[in-house]
């Protein structure tokens, strides 16, 4: 007989962003969706920039003052550094701070020069020299289908030529922090959005489908840059991870209260589904596939949980069945997966629908 208690609770409403507008949060974006962090994220700058500008209107009015006070009472003094090379200093630090979207649009010189057809499957330089064989041949059969799919369209052309130059110029940016990858990532398919919306007069799906397309080109091409890149402590968290769920390989079903019969066969196939499908998850390269995994290992839960208990499964019986099957599963490079899904995946799909409720579940367990 299975425990009828409880042992973890996690109320639905915990699921949601922490400001109310219904949508999907992610611990990544401190409990916001990504519609709110974006928000959020340009208010502190917004801020900061007010702060900049105080703190240099405070520098110039004290260096008025001393170089005022230091001609009046000292004219036998070496001259000093003219105000005017102040104000000029200044303004060049202020230039300096350009947009992160501006930066990744201005033209790189080492970006390759591009061809005349727009079209064209073999223009683009391969990312990295130390590239592998098999990921060059991911990203040519990627480009060969993105360029299958935008045919169609009367805009296509122009969509593959930007998806391209993005692309390129995010090469050549690898140095960046990871955050500002992710933004730049992330205000490039709003733009986009936001022009297809336009386009298709609100036809959501079909914006919904091209921007797959747009992602899975992209983050096929990208993948072995913005991957766990070497600007973020990624790697080292997903060992720390690993090395902890080892340590806890005695805690049995019965400590969770796991609401599953392993003794039923198809419940103990379902089972071992959900552990391939959650490990399959870092073979992917493109987020919406590895959310994909999370969502097919989640089904298998909940169809493992509705025959063993004969009755359709609450989210109180789901939260333990998926901490069991991770801990089972231990999962490769778990932390990583997650932060390349949270940065670079369309955020409609993390804010809203299955992906985003099975994901979200997996992010806060």
């Amino acid at each position: 007989m299975m425990s009828q208690r409880r042992g973890i609770h996690l109320d639905q409403s915990e699921l949601l962003c922490t400001k109310g507008c219904g949508f999907y949060g992610n611990t990544g974006w401190q409990g916001l969706c990504s519609k709110c962090w974006r928000e959020e994220n340009q208010r502190e700058k917004q801020k900061q920039i007010k702060e900049d500008w105080a703190l240099a209107e405070r520098l110039q009015k004290e260096e008025e003052e001393a170089y005022t006070s230091r001609n009046q009472k000292a004219q036998s003094q070496p001259t000093i550094t003219p105000f005017g090379k102040f104000v000029e200093r200044k303004t060049k630090e202020k230039s300096s701070k350009v947009n992160t979207v501006t930066k990744f649009f201005t033209p790189s010189s080492k970006t390759p020069p591009k061809k005349d057809s727009p079209f064209d499957a073999h223009s683009s330089p391969s990312p990295s020299s130390s590239t592998s064989r098999h990921s060059s041949v991911d990203s040519d059969h990627a480009t060969r289908e993105f360029i299958d799919f935008l045919k169609p369209l009367k805009s296509g052309r122009e969509i593959f030529k930007q998806c391209r130059a993005f692309t390129e110029s995010m090469v050549y940016k690898r140095d960046m922090a990871a955050d500002e990858l992710s933004e730049c990532v992330q205000d490039f398919y709003q733009n986009l959005s936001d022009r297809l919306h336009t386009q298709f007069k609100g036809s959501s799906d079909h914006v919904e489908s091209v921007m797959d397309e747009v992602e899975k080109y992209m983050m096929t091409r990208l993948y072995k840059e913005v991957f766990c890149p070497e600007t973020t402590d990624d790697e080292k968290k997903d060992l720390a991870i690993q090395k902890r769920i080892r340590a806890l390989h005695w805690v049995t079903i019965e400590m969770l209260c796991v609401p599953v019969e392993e003794e039923i066969a198809e419940v103990s196939d379902s089972v071992v589904k959900a552990i391939t499908d959650v490990i399959e998850m870092d073979s992917k390269r493109v987020p919406k596939e590895k959310l994909s995994c999370i969502t097919r290992c989640s089904k298998h839960i909940f169809n493992a949980i509705k025959i063993s208990k004969k009755e359709a499964a609450s989210a109180d019986d789901f939260l333990p069945t998926l901490i069991y099957i991770v801990l089972k599963a231990n999962p490769p490079r778990l932390q990583s997966n997650i932060q390349y899904i949270t940065r670079f995946s369309n955020p409609s799909r993390l804010m809203t629908g299955e992906d985003g409720y099975y994901f979200t579940n997996l992010v806060r367990k």
